[in-house]
């Protein structure tokens, strides 16, 4: 007996079925040049929830190369040149034209979804960003100024670059009206800045977009990573006892953990580095709570992630902390950083003042929620 119900179900499998067959007759494909690169592989590759899959790949001749691949499905991936990256893309049908020049910078020409994805290349102060940053950075090489003042100079236009970035690819997650570009721009942005709220959205289009794609299984797997992140940060130290330590200020004075924790009914121990764009963003909340619960028994001590006083200082200088900052300047190798232990930032716990740890790695609202909570 043939029921609606059934029927529907006939309909959209034999639709799944023919939307498969278009996808695999139809092809990406993508020509471009890269000066300077002849004989480096480019390769298109696609991550997946739990693997990578290499989809194609090309030599470099005559400072050229193409690409081909059956599309199975709309999905993101990656252009590496010499195995460094080169680029995001969106596997879907259609053929894009790559240029990179010669200081590195690349971008793309063609495709419904990789246009709308990438759109922040284009954004004029996203280029001068952009440019200064790899103008300071002799072309992206890091490296090659780590340790120096010129260190310090490049972390503005970074942090603007990735501020105007993020900033796109939340507002596409937001209010783009194809699900598609949605769930592809929060695979971009890793879920960030908020990843409940982002979870919220996304699970709102998943029916559309359907929970078997790659798409879809790749967001699951983030947000599941990122879940078990947290919850080993927390069960780690909720209710365990705090534990001390010797760090300097930028005038070189020792300061111990303990006391200003004994002399205080609650401590925020926040971690914090000048080239951590979430962290910067965090300290105007800091000082409006600081300001309102300081006479309540509230004490702050940030503790920077940096390994360059040269850049902790200026931040600093930036930021005009109004309470105790301090550092060991070893960054992630800090003895500090593993037994609370910090995997990134920005992070944080607050301890009372019999030395318990209350709650740890709060953000925005939440945080400020506890605080008020607390000191109430």
């Amino acid at each position: 007996m043939i029921t609606i119900k059934n029927l529907k179900c006939l309909v959209l499998i034999l639709s799944m079925s023919l939307t498969s067959k278009v996808f695999a007759q139809q092809k990406f494909t993508i020509s471009g040049n890269a000066p300077g690169k002849n004989g480096q592989k480019v390769e298109l590759v696609r991550f997946t929830e739990g693997s990578i899959q290499n989809l194609a790949a090309d030599t470099i001749k005559n400072e050229k190369f193409h690409i081909s691949v059956p599309v199975d499905e709309i999905s993101l991936a990656l252009i590496q040149i010499d195995k460094k990256f080169g680029g995001t893309v969106a596997i879907e049908p259609a053929h894009l034209m790559y240029s990179m020049a010669v200081d590195g910078t690349f971008g793309t020409e063609g495709g419904k979804y990789t246009t709308v994805l990438n759109g922040f290349l284009k954004n004029k102060a996203f280029i001068a960003a952009d440019d200064l940053f790899k103008k300071l950075t002799k072309g992206g090489n890091i490296a090659a100024i780590k340790g120096t003042k010129e260190e310090w100079e490049m972390i503005e236009p970074f942090l603007k670059k990735e501020d105007l970035r993020s900033s796109y690819l939340a507002n596409l997650v937001k209010s783009n009206p194809d699900p598609k570009v949605k769930v592809m721009a929060a695979i971009m942005c890793e879920l960030q800045p908020d990843a409940a709220k982002t979870m919220e959205i996304i699970n709102k289009v998943a029916p559309q977009v359907g929970e078997n794609t790659i798409m879809m299984r790749r967001v699951r797997s983030m947000e599941k990573q990122q879940a078990a992140a947290l919850a080993r940060r927390h069960e780690g130290m909720l209710g365990q006892q705090f534990t001390d330590f010797t760090a300097v200020n930028l005038k070189g004075e020792s300061m111990n953990l303990a006391p200003i924790v004994k002399n205080n009914k609650y401590t925020l121990l926040q971690f914090w580095a000048s080239w951590c764009g979430p962290c910067r963003k965090e300290i105007p909340l800091l000082k409006q709570l600081y300001s309102k619960y300081k006479s309540k028994g509230l004490e702050i001590v940030s503790f920077s992630m940096d390994d360059n006083k040269y850049n902790w200082e200026k931040a600093s200088e930036v930021e005009k902390f109004n309470w105790i900052n301090v550092s060991d300047l070893r960054a992630f190798g800090s003895g500090v950083a593993k037994v609370y232990p910090i995997f990134g930032i920005p992070a944080n716990v607050i301890i009372d003042q019999n030395g318990k740890i209350l709650a740890s790695n709060l953000l925005d609202k939440e945080l400020e929620t506890k605080i008020a909570e607390l000191l109430k």
